[in-house]
């Protein structure tokens, strides 16, 4: 038997979601911004590569934010549903609360394996202690330290 504090619980749950949802796409339009404007002033490959990616994670987001929404309104209506002692409608309701947010979580993991991917892909270029970064200015290549963590 599903009581009214199950789903209370899974509500605070996915209200914190969607704030770390929010705070990521927030992170990602300012890096979208920024890239913006340095492909103003330089126009090249790989500024364009790391906005469409940029994109496609934006994307993803808006889809995990929708999802973690309709999680939401289905959890609080079945909160609505047990009130009134509809149970096997509030246990259907509930239920269905928790396969959105298992969709969104899922696409949460795929929005950070393409982030993990693009960092790979970038940190490829190091190695050892040293990045090796080409200079314009300099005819040969430096190295650049590693930033440690």
């Amino acid at each position: 038997m599903l009581t009214l504090t199950t789903p209370a619980v899974v509500f605070s749950t996915i209200s914190l979601l969607l704030l770390a949802y929010t705070n990521r796409f927030t992170a990602i339009a300012g890096v979208i911004r920024d890239l913006h404007e340095r492909k103003k002033e330089n126009d090249n490959d790989i500024i364009t590569s790391q906005i469409e990616s940029l994109k496609k994670r934006v994307h993803i987001i808006k889809n995990m934010q929708f999802y973690a929404i309709l999680s939401l309104f289905f959890c609080v209506f079945s909160m609505f549903l047990l009130f009134f002692e509809k149970e096997r409608l509030g246990e259907l309701s509930f239920a269905g609360s928790l396969i959105l947010l298992m969709i969104s979580l899922s696409l949460s993991a795929w929005e950070i394996k393409i982030s993990v991917d693009a960092l790979d892909l970038q940190l490829s270029e190091c190695i050892g202690d040293a990045c090796l970064v080409e200079d314009k200015n300099i005819s040969n290549t430096t190295e650049r330290p590693k930033l440690k963590l």
